[in-house]
């Protein structure tokens, strides 16, 4: 096994800028997933992501989870349980909005 040298280091600590750049990738990170972002902005994130390892990585395993999920979830979710989901959601989304 390799040690961690300083260069890791300087490469896995973000600086303030980088860090700044990753909180941006996190708010947006489901609509640049799916595609949802301007191009602009998705232009933006993806040079942040080509940069930065820690996002790099972040997007390689929620990629992966799709993909997982593509292949063992063939039949949609009955309807109680997508209803459930959504309401959840909807009251998480309040709850963050008003902290």
């Amino acid at each position: 096994m390799r040690e961690v040298t300083r260069k890791d280091e300087q490469l896995m600590t973000p600086s303030p800028e980088q860090d700044a750049r990753c909180r941006d990738l996190l708010d947006a990170f489901y609509d640049y997933m799916d595609g949802y972002c301007e191009e602009s902005k998705r232009a933006r994130l993806q040079e942040h992501v080509d940069e930065c390892p820690q996002c790099l990585e972040s997007l390689g395993i929620e990629q992966q989870v799709r993909e997982l999920l593509k292949k063992r979830c063939c039949e949609p979710a009955p309807q109680g349980l997508r209803t459930r989901i959504i309401s959840e959601l909807h009251v998480r989304y309040i709850n963050v909005r008003r902290e």
